[in-house]
């Protein structure tokens, strides 16, 4: 019977398309009839996200005229109302046929919207400019998830707001609203220097972040940190941001793919991570099932673009990791043997008898001694139980980590002085590291930018990216050094630098060299640097040879080399495979000294620089590859296996 009444059913949705359900807030109106029933059916709306049934049903004159003959069709009309939560839905319209079955009668997408947040300024006005500094003041709420954080944002300022100000005279406005007369807000601080329409941001209970528009302009020209030499309205110079298109051979697929398992030290911002997303893109590519996990903030996993593998943190590793075949891994690779890799991996592996294959891309005794504050030969000599009582879980223990290594099927190395850590007959495999195409590959300088930049026309500019820290704070002083040297000289140079400082690194030196340092502070998502790599000249990787550096390789350098400028590094680590002269400028040691000469030689030699910048793009072609490591680690993973 249902075949013969489906033929029967007519009816159409009438509200305007694509569907729409503002905060959430379902309204769809249209009309249905089975031919030759006296009454209109039951109606429906179905999604994955739950089921509203009609709430009105309407008089249809029209459908009557259109359907004469049909006793339904003069009140077949109907209104579905309800909520359902932000997403976007296929929707199936149902109606009920006599035995008592649903059929669907039409088939559209709606879009279900976030609740706004509610929100107003009551001072320093509602509406208008705002030029003096003060206070903002007002009230905002949510009628979903509470709000958590809230800011007011303008121009290049963000000011954090103090929640839960008394407001009685909401709860008369909005009766049904929850938590309403708690919902007044004050700026923590007073308005800085700056312009533009002034919006409230609210982080919500669900982490999910919300923009509310005001009817204030802020319009503060001066503060104590911004002059009136500086114009806030002038007109802004954007950035390129382009990409680039990588044309690659066609991707074989695995014969014999794996459940792959890497274990990070640190989160998804880190510089392993780069490595580690960028080698399980391509593998998962090939047919590989790859999870990375983290100790913590998985949510940094947004700093990668359109991750193929799975993310998640030690405590999930910890119970059990389960990939689409439903097994456990295959093989688990510990990025380095620091104590929180270890144990995880130790732990995993016991659960579900994996190979393990250790990475290594540090001198980590020397890291050790560093944050330890001892020499290399006071660490050895300190007994196991100081080392137990010393060691913390983001670095390797002596002991344990050569227990670790010995106990691997395979070590993978960034760079070749690591293979003295290796243990004898262990298989080891050189993992040579690389720059995303897509975004490092040569660009032009933005010349209209630099304009800006350059404080006078002969400027050099230099670029540094990262963290500075225990480890490198010594070799990044003389950087600053000899930026400080050459400008003292009468040559312009202003270094470009973004990362965070760990430790104080400049000392008596930070207010003389402050003047010829652009610091833009941590940059969240790695491929938003080329554009700003593109601004510098020459780049450059200070230090020299030593037990940090010889056993390590700068996440930087091929990112320096593919940008096609001329490097500027020290004869250690990829330093002492390049070529001086045609590669790269390679200086004995890259201290203060010789970065200003080098910096000396390559502003007066045009050829030179253009002979470097060419070599550099030339060395990064034939050397850089993710989708080349990516493969040999594939075989080498396919030999252990084997």
């Amino acid at each position: 019977m249902s075949a013969i009444a489906t033929s029967r059913l007519q009816g159409e949705i009438e509200s305007p398309r694509p569907l729409q359900a503002p905060g959430g807030n379902v309204t769809v109106s249209g009309w249905c009839l089975l031919e030759g029933q006296p009454e209109a059916p039951p109606v429906r709306l179905r999604t994955p996200a739950g089921q509203l049934t009609a709430t009105h049903r309407l008089d249809r004159t029209d459908v009557a005229l259109k359907w004469a003959g049909e006793p339904a069709a003069a009140r077949c009309g109907f209104r579905i109302t309800g909520r359902l939560p932000p997403g976007v839905y296929l929707a199936l319209f149902e109606a009920q046929l006599p035995d008592q079955s649903w059929h669907v009668f039409k088939s559209l997408s709606i879009v279900a919207g976030r609740c706004p947040v509610i929100a107003g300024v009551d001072s320093p006005a509602k509406s208008g400019q705002i030029t003096r500094r003060t206070h903002v003041e007002g009230w905002a709420f949510h009628p979903g998830p509470s709000i958590q954080a809230l800011a007011i944002r303008y121009g290049h300022q963000e000011i954090a707001c103090r929640l839960g100000g008394t407001r009685p005279d909401l709860p008369i406005l909005y009766p049904d609203a929850l938590g309403v007369s708690d919902s007044g807000f004050k700026s923590e601080l007073i308005l800085s220097a700056g312009c533009g329409p002034l919006r409230l941001k609210a982080r919500l209970a669900d982490n999910s972040v919300v923009l509310v528009r005001t009817d204030l302009e802020i319009a503060i020209r001066t503060d104590e940190n911004i002059g009136p030499e500086i114009n806030l309205t002038g007109k802004r110079t954007a950035l390129p941001g382009d990409r680039r298109r990588v044309s690659t051979a066609p991707i074989h697929k695995t014969p014999k793919p794996q459940n792959l398992l890497f274990i990070l030290p640190g989160s998804f911002a880190s510089n392993s991570a780069l490595h580690v997303a960028a080698l399980a893109d391509q593998l998962a590519a090939t047919g590989h099932s790859c999870a990375v996990a983290v100790p913590e903030d998985l949510e940094t996993l947004v700093r990668h673009e359109h991750p193929r593998f799975r993310g998640l943190t030690f405590a999930d590793a910890a119970t059990r990791v389960v990939f689409p075949n439903g097994r456990g891994p295959d093989l688990v690779h510990a990025w380095t043997t620091r104590e929180n890799v270890r144990k995880l991996a130790v732990k995993v592996i016991e659960a579900c008898r994996a190979k393990l294959v250790v990475h290594l891309e540090d001198n980590e005794l020397a890291l050790l001694a560093g944050s330890l504050g001892c020499s290399l030969d006071e660490l050895r000599a300190l007994p196991s139980a100081e080392l137990d009582r010393l060691v913390p879980a983001t670095l390797s223990h002596p002991h344990r980590s050569r227990e670790f290594l010995a106990a691997a099927s395979g070590v993978t190395l960034i760079a070749g002085r690591l293979s003295e850590f290796v243990p004898a007959n262990c298989p080891s495999h050189l993992l040579a590291a690389a720059a995303d195409a897509r975004y490092f590959f040569p660009r032009p300088q933005p010349r209209d930018f630099r304009e800006i930049l350059d404080p006078a026309p002969d400027t050099t500019v230099l670029f540094y990216h990262g963290n500075v820290h225990a480890a490198n704070a010594r070799e990044v002083r003389e950087l600053y050094a000899a930026v400080l040297q050459l400008n003292r000289e009468g040559q312009s140079v202003t270094l470009l630098r973004t990362g965070l400082d760990q430790v104080d690194f400049l000392g008596s030196m930070a207010a003389e060299v402050a003047p010829f340092i652009l610091a833009l502070g941590q940059i969240p998502h790695h491929r938003h640097l080329p554009p700003l790599l593109a601004l510098a000249d020459i780049f450059v990787q200070p230090g020299e040879s030593d037990a940090f550096n010889d056993y390590r390789f700068p996440s930087k350098l091929p990112e320096f080399f593919s940008l096609g400028r001329p490097v500027v590094l020290p004869r250690t680590n990829l330093g002492a495979c390049l070529r001086h002269g045609i590669d790269a400028y390679v200086l004995d040691r890259a201290d203060a000294s010789g970065i200003a000469s080098a910096v000396r030689e390559l502003r007066r030699d045009r050829g030179m620089y253009e002979r470097l910048s060419a070599g550099a793009v030339a060395y990064a072609a034939r050397t850089f590859s993710w989708e080349r490591s990516a493969e040999a680690l594939a075989r080498f993973y396919e030999a252990l296996a084997a």
